[in-house]
């Protein structure tokens, strides 16, 4: 099957006479080649002009292929396109307004992979640049024609067409110019050609009159006047654009010489340093000053200045790439090293990964629905991997260096950072990234998960109203801030809740919020601000409940001492693997406060406080499960006294790995039920019971 040649006629600006020169030149390509020609008028959202141009009064418009394009071949295909008297076939994308909306990519893609296959040359008449459709077209064609009208204002109109092609990564070999309507002998055409840095084929002198009679008469002017000048030009043009090895198509284009992405490998490795050097040398930006980073405006005027230099650099150093999927990689690949976080862009903009894992330069991890799978992406060198974690922290006003081998850090969308290098990372420079949630799961996608049963959903909503004081325990990744901020949830909107936290990630739904975070030292080793000071803080703030992220140390007596004077209902979560352990992690935090307590004070102090303890676990198919719901009622007789009300029961392993099981009642019913009740609280006791699983 032949695969035809496809030109795109574009222009700066309307009025440049683009349809005129698209119907000419289609109709010298078919008398040059000898083959069969097809003229796509792809006027988008409005109808074009183009079958006027050729005699023709209506054609059938793409638009109406859309119920049928999935079963055609390219022989089917040409019999439905219509013929204008010239001899080239002509298909308009629409013929009326309201036939736009039937117009998608995918459609345009499909009827020009059979017009590839119909015809040996399509010259596609584009919209204005700014239409959406034009990548799609611009993707699947060979060549492009530049018209240019040669009054200033279209010079610069010219400029910024060939600026935004080059945007597209359209290599600049792949553009043919062509002056319009210009007066006799005004323009200079080599001027012209250093100005818009592109070759100039033609050009067409102004005859109004010309072409006036010929739209008049319905016949093109390259037929009705094949000697006047602009039908001579034209064949010029014509000439050029069948004879020259201008290449555009896109790898993905059917195309039996299309470049295979994988063919490249070590050279484009050795293109993205050299042009990484060099946008470095010539932008002139220092690496080390990270100001730009943490003003807006200043990072976009710096982006926008780099990414026009990287196009320039591409279309320099890789010229022998055709493919255009790989020219846009490789800008992209080079913005995202000297601006960006390099490789890590695309899995941070990935929804489905939760967490990313650098062991080193060339070994990433993700997670994937609580699985870890190995990544084929990596950084270039180690000094581009610790290059990234300089522009993490750096506009944090942090350091990370020998003196301070490891740092916490934030990423402007809430993302959580950690980085650590050598001489504590042995193997090189190793970064952690947990990705900040757009959106908090709600109780109803925990229930569809089935990470609880629809009893216990009962169960804490009452709960938290009833103002029990609630730990969440688990292990790293369990799930326990999504728990914490589900159960904060449930506070009624007339109570004053203050979070606080190590990296901001609770969304409460809530208006009467206060969100405190800590702060670690600045680069001088001053102004940290712990968990423990801001609960300090918080009790002079007239919280009606304090919601701590995660207690990691003393402020774990501070909590519980709020806990015991009046502000009950407050929750936090802990590491810990089972509740009994949660507990017992309490005790330790407490101690490590400071104060001089003794243990069976502490020991009262947590038994008195806590109401409930939640176990969260991640299990070996990487699904979250609550697997204890458990009270303590007390610490009585050297013995906290801690009844299971709701357990998770794994059955086995199915054979697609994923964990079986189910949730159960244990029958004990909770001392503190009682207080639902003082509190006009409903819960049937009938949750309790294990029959009602």
């Amino acid at each position: 099957m032949q695969t035809g040649r496809t030109v795109a006629v574009c222009a700066g600006s309307g009025g440049a006479g683009r349809t005129v020169i698209a119907t000419n030149l289609a109709i010298s390509l078919a008398r040059q080649t000898g083959g069969r020609v097809l003229l796509v008028d792809a006027g988008f959202p409005l109808p074009g002009d183009a079958a006027r141009w050729l005699g023709l009064e209506r054609v059938k418009p793409l638009a109406d292929m859309v119920p049928f394009i999935g079963r055609l071949t390219p022989d089917r295909f040409s019999e439905y396109v219509a013929t204008a008297p010239s001899g080239i076939a002509i298909l308009p994308f629409v013929s009326q307004v309201l036939q736009a909306r039937l117009i998608t990519d995918d459609l345009v893609g499909a009827m020009l992979n059979l017009a590839q296959g119909a015809y040996s040359s399509i010259v596609v008449d584009l919209p204005p640049l700014a239409s959406p459709m034009c990548r799609v077209l611009l993707d699947h064609s060979d060549a492009v024609c530049l018209v240019v009208d040669p009054s200033p204002v279209g010079v610069m109109r010219a400029k910024s067409a060939l600026e935004f092609l080059q945007s597209l990564q359209v290599p600049s070999t792949a553009i043919a110019g062509c002056v319009n309507r210009s007066a006799t002998g005004a323009v200079n055409m080599d001027a012209l050609e250093r100005l818009l840095t592109v070759r100039l084929y033609a050009d067409l002198p102004q005859d109004d009159q010309a072409l006036a009679t010929s739209l008049g008469r319905g016949t093109p002017l390259i037929v009705a006047s094949p000697r006047h000048a602009i039908s001579r030009g034209i064949d010029r043009l014509a000439r050029e654009l069948s004879t020259r090895s201008l290449r555009l198509r896109d790898a993905n284009a059917p195309r039996s010489s299309a470049v295979s992405l994988d063919q490249y490998g070590d050279t484009i490795i050795q293109l993205k340093l050299k042009i990484h050097k060099r946008l470095v040398e010539e932008i002139d930006f220092k690496k080390a000053d990270f100001a730009y980073l943490s003003d807006p405006v200043k990072l976009q005027e710096v982006r926008v200045r780099a990414e026009a230099k990287v196009m320039a650099l591409v279309d320099e150093e890789a010229g022998e790439i055709d493919s255009r999927s790989l020219r846009r990689k490789l800008v992209k690949d080079v913005l995202d090293e000297a601006l960006g976080l390099g490789p890590l862009e695309d899995l941070l903009a990935d929804p489905a990964v939760t967490e990313i894992l650098v062991n080193r330069h060339d070994q990433i991890y993700v997670e994937r629905d609580g699985k870890l799978s190995l990544t084929s992406v990596r950084f270039l060198n180690v000094e581009q991997l610790r290059g990234v974690i300089e522009r993490i922290v750096g506009p944090l006003g942090r350091r990370i260096d020998e003196k301070v081998p490891m740092v916490d850090a934030r990423l402007k969308d809430g993302s959580r950072v950690n980085a650590i290098i050598p001489p504590l990372a042995l193997r090189g420079p190793a970064l952690t990234i947990r990705k900040f949630s757009k959106r908090m799961l709600g109780m109803e996608d925990l229930l569809r998960l089935g990470a609880l049963s629809p009893q216990m959903a009962v169960f804490f909503s009452a709960a938290v109203r009833a103002r029990l004081n609630i730990v969440i325990s688990g292990g790293t990744g369990s799930g326990k801030t999504t728990l914490l901020n589900l159960l904060s949830g449930y506070v009624p909107e007339d109570e004053r809740i203050i979070t606080i936290e190590d990296a901001a990630e609770l969304q409460l739904p809530q208006d009467h919020v206060v969100t405190l975070e800590s702060r670690t030292a600045n680069i001088e080793g001053e102004g940290a601000i712990t968990i423990r000071d801001l609960v300090r803080n918080a009790l002079r703030m007239r919280p009606d409940r304090i919601v701590v992220g995660e207690c990691r140390g003393g402020e774990a007596l501070d909590m519980l001492q709020a806990m015991n004077t009046g502000h009950d209902g407050s929750l936090t979560t802990v590491h810990a693997n089972t509740p009994i352990d949660a507990i017992a992690r309490m005790e330790t935090l407490a101690l490590m406060s400071g104060l001089d307590l003794p243990a069976r004070a502490i020991r009262d102090q947590i038994g008195a406080a806590v109401n409930m303890v939640v176990q969260q676990s991640r299990l070996q198919d990487g699904s979250r499960r609550i697997t204890h719901v458990t009270e303590l009622a007390g610490y009585l007789n050297g013995e906290f006294q801690m009844r299971d009300v709701f357990l998770y029961k794994q059955s086995g392993v199915g054979p697609d790995g994923v964990v079986t099981g189910h949730f159960v009642p244990t029958g004990y019913v909770p001392e503190f039920i009682d207080r639902f009740t003082r509190r006009g609280i409903h819960v049937p006791r009938e949750i309790f019971l294990p029959q009602t699983v």
